[in-house]
């Protein structure tokens, strides 16, 4: 509670001047502080606390992989996704001849390829969880490609996919028909 704190004087004076009396204030903030402290308490108790959710990634035990313990695809059943720079996918199916495209990262870009791919899956062999979607890239690609394109692979249901360098090989594909395409027009 607020007080005044008053000097009590003994004696009278004479003055040539009249002074004016300065009280001074003094407020008690206990009661502010227990308030405090008792919503602070309340809203530590009451807050339920979220933990971050991470997409759990299984990496190889080893380097040393014998040919028969490699798990084995269909070209048909595989689609590459190439991850470059300026936030640009490069996908293909396949790898004799096969027809690059490119595409972003909203949900008419590559999750369409993705539900698309799926369904021609499942057509063929009857069950959509045979896509093996095989995600490289590239050295100047974005950190952050990475992780949309992860999300995306839970987004879709993905089951099956697998992270690898991007090689040579991968460079020729993309160039012969990205660069041919570009060279024509």
């Amino acid at each position: 509670m607020a007080e005044m704190n008053v000097p009590e004087s003994g004696g009278k004076k004479k003055h040539a001047k009249k002074r004016s009396k300065k009280m001074s204030t003094r407020v008690d903030l206990t009661a502010m502080v227990d308030l405090g402290f008792l919503l602070i308490t309340f809203f530590m108790l009451t807050t339920t606390f979220n933990k971050p959710q991470a997409m759990e990634v299984n990496m190889p035990e080893k380097d040393d992989v014998k040919d028969e313990d490699r798990t084995k695809i269909k070209e048909s059943e595989a689609l590459s996704i190439v991850l470059v720079e300026n936030d640009v996918v490069y996908f293909y199916v396949g790898l004799e001849n096969p027809m690059v495209d490119s595409t972003n990262f909203s949900k008419e870009g590559i999750r369409k390829i993705i539900l698309g791919r799926q369904q021609e899956v499942e057509k063929a062999s009857g069950n959509k969880d045979n896509l093996t979607v095989l995600i490289k890239a590239k050295n100047k690609a974005k950190y952050k490609n990475m992780v949309d394109i992860l999300d995306e692979m839970a987004i879709t249901g993905v089951k099956r996919y697998a992270i690898l360098d991007f090689v040579k090989a991968d460079s020729m594909i993309i160039y012969n028909t990205v660069g041919k395409a570009a060279g024509q027009k």
